[in-house]
């Protein structure tokens, strides 16, 4: 992971910090108290809410585990997959590569509930999946609730078998690279961007230029690019032909009942069909089924409250501009459902 990111993840813990600290106020911590006892506080308090913890869906055999990984919202390495709509991608790592390291876990499934996003970290999941496959012969599964898409179907692919309701969105096989051109508002307000450039091409994708006609070329090309490695994904994940695969692979969503007739999916079921299936042929003997959650993503709900309220907020069409060219707005290409 580049240190970029990493520092980016230190600051949202720091922000987490000042947030326990401002609830430990609140909750009667005040300078009377001695330093001692309120540092002693402050640490438990903290640790509560950062370690891991584990959660028992059912079973009680701890010699014969099933593992369930989560992945729950969009796909991405930020400091935002801790705080709103992001899945945590380190610890979604971690916890395919406890698999190698417990033989006691038999069997793993992957519960996706996803759009999608980026088409690197996705690439980065696909491939720990067939490691951890390749290296344990256990039995992965997907489960796929209510979406499974782009993206989300990317990861899911390489798995041994596909579970989806009737209701579940999924399928999307598909590339999109979004991007805005500001000019217009450029132009209301008198602003008119100026590039130094080594390359006619090292500003492609800027927002305050119209896009030209070669610029939409070598960007398609990169998203052609991305579309023919996420079909032969799909291709080798479901033993199909890439033929095949590219006559449902228009970016269009299935419900899990056209999913299975497309090839897409095994079958309709949930989490508990899954788990019986893999107890009958494992032969297992009632398996502790299990998930792990980070304690950082407990400050999701948290932070999301408050974008929330800071997004009711009207905005000027400056504040608008402001906020679009502060943002990471360069084109790349994206495993995304409704981008």
């Amino acid at each position: 992971m580049d240190k970029k990111n990493t520092g980016k993840r230190w600051i949202a813990v720091l922000i987490a910090v000042v947030i326990f600290a401002i609830s430990l106020v609140s909750n009667g911590i005040t300078s009377s108290m001695e330093e001692e006892k309120a540092e002693e506080l402050f640490t438990d308090k903290f640790n509560q809410f950062t370690k891991q913890t584990q959660k028992t869906i059912k079973g009680t055999n701890t010699d014969e585990k099933i593992l369930v990984i989560d992945v729950d919202g969009m796909i991405a390495d930020t400091p935002d997959s801790y705080l709103s709509d992001g899945f945590n991608y380190d610890f979604f790592m971690k916890e395919l590569d406890k698999i190698k390291e417990d033989s006691t876990i038999k069997a793993a499934i992957i519960r996706v509930n996803s759009p999608g996003g980026s088409v690197y970290i996705s690439e980065q999941m696909k491939n720990k999946i067939l490691e951890v496959k390749e290296q344990t012969q256990i039995p992965i599964y997907t489960v796929m609730e209510e979406m499974a898409a782009s993206g989300g179907y990317y990861i899911s692919a390489p798995t041994d078998r596909i579970y989806a309701s009737n209701e579940t969105l999924t399928g999307s096989i598909g590339v999109i690279m979004s991007t805005y051109n500001l000019k217009g508002l450029f132009d209301k307000y008198g602003i008119k961007e100026e590039n130094i450039t080594s390359g006619k091409f090292k500003d492609l994708g800027s927002q305050g230029k119209e896009m030209t006609k070669e610029d939409r070329e070598i960007l398609q090309n990169l998203i052609n690019g991305a579309y023919e490695r996420f079909v032969n994904v799909v291709a080798e994940g479901r033993g199909m032909k890439t033929d095949d695969v590219k006559k449902i692979a228009d970016g269009r969503v299935y419900d899990g009942s056209q999913a299975v007739e497309n090839g897409l999916v095994d079958k309709i079921g949930d989490i508990n069909m899954a788990i019986d299936d893999l107890t009958k042929e494992l032969e297992l003997t009632d398996p502790m089924v299990y998930s792990e959650e980070s304690g950082l993503s407990s400050f999701a709900s948290l932070f999301q409250k408050v974008g929330d309220n800071i997004n009711k907020k009207s905005s000027s069409d400056l504040q608008v501009l402001d906020k679009l060219m502060n943002d990471d707005n360069m084109p790349k290409p994206m495993y995304m459902y409704g981008e």
